[in-house]
């Protein structure tokens, strides 16, 4: 099923056979698969049938690590070997850090070959996988290197999140609460009614998720302006998720955008007049799904917010700041939205003061 006004999303319960609709004039010698060490395991069997060649699938250690010029290198000379021409087509099948890496070696080689992504987790489903932002790591900082390049599609098929442990679906979920606060009450309503591990429920409404983040990247392609609004919970999410790379426990991407919400809510309480109730009615939910995870979880970002100072420098090397200071997406309501909200050093640290006194008192 093709979603209409996003020709290029295929929403499919039966990925194996769009992947051969899609394949059939296309020589199985041109196609190659990125995937990682999990998705190898349990998704790649998925496309039995399909016929891509045993030498032409090329494996990373799962996790953030691999997003690296390092593991990008390793691609590009992989694709040389096995001469991979300008129409070549490259699939990138697993999560967020295969969608980011791979989309970015394939807009990259040779100036550009096609490539597909067939997300494998709930977060590349709603997220990583659609809207052509591509990106490596570098210095710590995520993202920092990439390019904007669009997939020629996107292959959704909720079977993959039957292989998802329960913190992969709430971090997948954290992005969805993010497009339904940029969409509406309505919307809004819907997920704070969802349990986020019950499959058959994210099923119903993942079309709505992705489509709210379409209709933005479709009127800003290039991130010059109301593009930015998807960074809502970003800024301070990224920087949580950078600095808890620096520990033994790292987070996953969409726990630390969970908090990155909580703390551009707060803020815009206090800068913009957003609900003060309908606030702590979302904190609630993010405590309750959020701030019960494995304990190792919830002690890396106790420990990551005594250090507010350290924080704040990883949020002055956000892409998005241009000026002094770090810049917040903030809202007025739900649906109602602005980008660039420069916010004080004095501002981000009396939101993580309010944030320690609500996770006590829970």
């Amino acid at each position: 099923m093709i979603n209409e006004g996003m020709e290029n999303i295929i929403f499919t319960s039966a990925v194996a056979e769009e992947l051969q609709r899609l394949l059939k004039d296309v020589a199985r010698k041109n196609v190659f698969v990125l995937t990682d060490t999990n998705t190898f395991k349990y998704c790649l069997p998925l496309l039995e049938g399909v016929g891509i060649e045993k030498d032409n699938v090329f494996v990373i250690p799962q996790g953030e690590a691999s997003k690296s010029l390092q593991t990008a290198e390793q691609i590009w000379l992989f694709l040389l070997e096995r001469v991979a021409r300008r129409d070549s087509l490259l699939i990138n099948l697993g999560g967020g850090v295969v969608s980011d890496l791979g989309g970015f070696t394939a807009s990259t080689f040779k100036r550009g070959i096609k490539y597909v992504n067939v997300p494998t987790t709930l977060l590349s489903q709603v997220d990583a996988s659609v809207g052509g932002k591509t990106g490596i790591n570098l210095g710590g900082l995520k993202n920092n290197i990439g390019t904007f390049s669009i997939p020629q599609k996107v292959i959704i098929d909720t079977v993959f999140l039957k292989t998802l442990p329960e913190c992969q679906l709430l971090s997948g979920f954290a992005e969805m609460l993010k497009h339904a606060l940029l969409s509406g009450e309505d919307s809004l309503n819907k997920i704070l009614n969802t349990e986020p591990t019950d499959i058959k429920a994210l099923a119903s409404i993942l079309p709505e998720s992705v489509a709210v983040k379409y209709r933005i990247v479709e009127a800003d392609p290039f991130e010059a302006g109301i593009r930015k609004a998807l960074n809502l919970g970003h800024t301070f999410g990224h920087a949580l998720e950078s600095a808890s790379m620096e520990t033994n426990t790292p987070l996953l991407h969409g726990e630390a955008v969970a908090y990155g919400l909580f703390f551009a809510l707060s803020l815009s309480v206090k800068k913009k007049g957003f609900s003060e109730e309908l606030f702590h009615k979302i904190h609630y939910y993010i405590y309750e799904h959020y701030c019960k995870m494995d304990i190792n979880g919830v002690d890396t970002i106790h420990s990551l917010l005594e250090d507010t100072e350290h924080l704040y420098r990883l949020m002055l090397q956000d892409k998005k700041n241009d000026g002094d200071g770090v810049k917040f997406v903030l809202l007025t309501k739900p649906g109602e939205y602005s980008v660039d909200n420069q916010c004080s050093k004095e501002e981000i640290e009396q939101a993580v003061l309010e944030w320690r006194k609500m996770y006590h008192e829970g």
